[in-house]
């Protein structure tokens, strides 16, 4: 075998090897620069998801101001009507005992022109007593049964909100954020 053969397949042994180091080079400096990119990347991408998650933070945090506000406002509806329904058992009320009152002065009239005797007199007041007694039990059933109504109505639109609270802190842990409580906060703040 010649001399130049043997110089020339070492030096193409020796060239392969460079190019096998110089490719193992570009390949780690390849793995390097994808590392690289993919930390870059990846922090961008953290960034936007952490970015995506404060915007939803924040629209969480009108709703639930939101949410505050109307229970303060379905509170003060309500006891708005409470206040326009005593009001008007109020009136209801003067009303019936004026009506009595007059009643029993006509009676009393009707039983002095007629000469009635004492008695029967005595009875048709008694009855007439009793009458507007039974005339207070049912406007005050009548009372309770509205005030019993509008609580039933109000606690069911109460109920609403907290459930919507209740919502809030369910989207809130879906995209893995801190829960804060909205739906048992807007309770205590019903109660409170």
């Amino acid at each position: 075998m010649p001399f130049s053969l043997i110089a020339s397949g070492i030096k193409t042994g020796v060239s392969v090897y460079k190019a096998k180091k110089d490719l193992d080079k570009l390949k780690t400096l390849g793995r390097i620069g994808s590392a690289v990119s993919g930390f870059f990347g990846s922090k961008k991408k953290r960034a936007k998801e952490q970015a995506k998650r404060a915007e939803f933070s924040q629209l969480l945090g009108t709703q639930y101001g939101a949410l505050q506000q109307t229970v303060r406002d379905v509170g003060q509806e309500f006891a708005t009507q409470r206040d326009f329904m005593g009001e008007s058992q109020g009136l209801e009320q003067q009303t019936a005992v004026m009506g009595y009152g007059l009643g029993q002065e006509n009676l009393q009239a009707q039983l002095a022109a007629t000469n009635l005797q004492t008695g029967a007199g005595e009875q048709a007041m008694q009855l007439a007593q009793q009458e507007f007694a039974m005339q207070q039990r049912a406007r005050d059933l009548q009372s309770r049964e509205r005030a019993f109504g509008l609580d039933l109505r109000e606690a069911s639109r109460m109920r609403d909100i907290q459930a919507a609270g209740f919502a809030l802190d369910k989207a809130a842990a879906e995209k893995g954020l801190k829960s804060r409580n909205y739906g048992k906060s807007l309770m205590d703040m019903m109660e409170g």
